[in-house]
């Protein structure tokens, strides 16, 4: 089994900033959220056999937070980075929508397939992110626990509904909530043969 965990909150996350891959830090209130789901984690005597995050600084704190309440060391992993949301990184959409119209107007037509921002699309995002995921030795037996982000757990989420990935917005979790992967979720992924 694999639990995903989007990291906490962000002062981009409060501003509702694009981050992307910038590499922005946990606010005080995204460090609380992370001590509150490690506490909460560790009251239900959830045990895992390991605790994996992307890169980004936000991912990795919260995971390093989070494994301190479950005596875990986090290993960082390749592929459960966010989205590169090319020239949009940085920006709210609106000032998105006023920097780069053209790009903008496709976004707003065809969302991350369209790819107009020049970084990733939906598509790109999910395939990094379930090869990362079934490099893991607890997708096949044990139990892991994965810090990532928001559009890459939405895009696995949407995906597992057999939702259209252009339109992850309903999919998103919220900052340090947790997604579980199942037998049921990683078969749909193509995880267990």
């Amino acid at each position: 089994m694999i639990v995903l965990v989007r990291h906490g909150q962000t002062p981009y996350n409060a501003e509702h900033r694009l981050q992307g891959q910038l590499d922005i830090p946990l606010s005080d209130a995204g460090r609380e959220q992370a001590e509150k789901l490690g506490e909460r984690l560790k009251n239900e005597g959830v045990r895992f056999d390991a605790l994996y995050s992307s890169r980004l600084k936000r991912a990795k704190d919260t995971a390093r937070i989070i494994g301190g309440y479950l005596g875990l060391e986090p290993k960082v992993i390749a592929g459960v980075e966010e989205i590169n949301f090319g020239c949009f990184q940085g920006h709210t959409f609106e000032e998105a929508a006023k920097l780069f119209p053209e790009a903008y107007a496709e976004h707003l037509l065809h969302g991350t397939d369209a790819n107009a921002h020049g970084g990733e699309t939906g598509g790109m995002v999910l395939a990094r992110a379930v090869r990362a995921l079934l490099a893991l030795p607890e997708a096949k037996e044990g139990r892991a626990l994965v810090v990532s982000h928001g559009a890459v757990i939405g895009y696995i989420r949407a995906y597992i509904k057999g939702a259209p990935l252009w339109n992850v917005t309903e999919f998103i979790p919220h900052n340090a909530e947790t997604t579980e992967l199942g037998e049921e979720e990683l078969n749909k992924l193509g995880v267990r043969s």
